[in-house]
């Protein structure tokens, strides 16, 4: 089997292996994961209901959808799959529409059409937030920008996953994921992808659920992010807070958060544990751990072998595009290394 992913980050603050600082960086990268992606989720979910027109009514949910198969007995993948297709294709079927009817120049108007000012509001804030380059008088592509919106929050959403694994937040994280998952793989699909004559599995959240990450072996330069100093020699301690002047390095990331997109603001002065920075990475071997000192060393691919696609398709697609439907589909659980002992 072959498979692709983050071994370690570099240029970016890392929590130690263990301790009160460990726990107290993954909590503090988690809530900010999860409120970008609570936030984006929120601004695509009322674009979608106030700017083109679909109920929330009309919007399936994955709490929605999962209660209805319980519901109605749905215990077979495939049974699981039709109803879950017919619903979010009916959505899909119906977002499409009203956005072509409202976007369609009209005989009688002059100008690009738009929709109530609070609502294109929200399409604005929500193209603001992803950086999108617009044009305030029009709408430029609002499919693709609603899809961008929610790929972007579930990416944070499995980034939110993995900081908070271990904490009070893990659950809600879980099922914010689920959500996002839901909303992404319904309105916008997801294809397994085939490259190199194979597939393969990119599900973000199907990745999420298997528990397990690399760890690299390697040797490194480890800077203080406060001063820049080699963190085993500068005054700094890492589990002491101190008042630190925000500034940016040459690639736009934060001192204090190591992020190139957060709140600090240049010139201000926050307080801010110090942490390791590292760089002139040499990796030398890697393992498979439940728990990778980076939280973010996780797989992104993984190869699908051709029994698996024969027993889920019936029939081997030889190179075809394969829809994927499992982030549709209520939660069967994680997977985890076996124990070793």
């Amino acid at each position: 089997m072959r498979f692709a992913g983050l071994v370690i980050r570099t240029g970016v603050p890392l929590p130690p292996a263990s301790g009160p600082v460990r726990l107290a960086m993954m909590h503090q990268d988690g809530v900010t994961a999860l409120r970008e992606s609570m936030s984006l989720y929120g601004q695509c979910c009322r674009s979608i209901s106030l700017t083109w027109g679909l109920s929330s009514a009309h919007l399936p949910s994955w709490t929605s959808t999962t209660e209805e198969i319980y519901r109605r007995g749905l215990w077979t993948m495939s049974a699981q799959r039709d109803f879950l297709i017919r619903v979010w294709s009916q959505a899909r079927r119906q977002l499409r529409a009203n956005i072509a009817a409202l976007t369609s120049p009209s005989p009688w108007s002059i100008g690009p059409p738009t929709s109530d000012r609070w609502s294109h509001r929200q399409y604005m804030a929500m193209a603001r937030s992803l950086h999108i380059p617009h044009d305030t008088r029009q709408l430029v592509d609002p499919w693709r920008d609603l899809e961008t919106a929610a790929r972007t929050s579930l990416a944070r959403a499995v980034d939110a996953y993995n900081f908070l694994e271990d904490s009070e937040l893990s659950e809600l994280a879980h099922r914010h994921a689920h959500h996002v998952a839901a909303l992404v793989g319904g309105l916008f699909d997801c294809n397994i992808e085939y490259s190199d004559d194979t597939y393969w599995d990119v599900c973000r959240l199907t990745l999420m659920h298997s528990r397990w990450g690399m760890s690299a072996g390697f040797t490194a330069t480890r800077n203080c992010s406060l001063c820049g100093q080699d963190i085993d020699y500068c005054p700094h301690l890492l589990d002491t807070r101190y008042d630190v002047t925000v500034r940016h390095d040459a690639d736009g990331a934060c001192n204090v958060c190591g992020s190139r997109s957060c709140s600090h603001t240049v010139g201000e002065t926050v307080s801010a544990f110090p942490r390791s920075v590292m760089s002139e990475v040499q990796l030398h071997e890697v393992s498979w751990v439940s728990r990778p000192r980076d939280p973010l060393a996780r797989f992104t691919k993984i190869e699908l072998s051709q029994e698996v696609l024969r027993h889920g398709l019936g029939e081997d697609p030889t190179g075809r595009d394969v829809c994927c439907y499992r982030c549709l589909h209520p939660c069967s659980g994680f997977d985890h290394l076996p124990n070793r002992d």
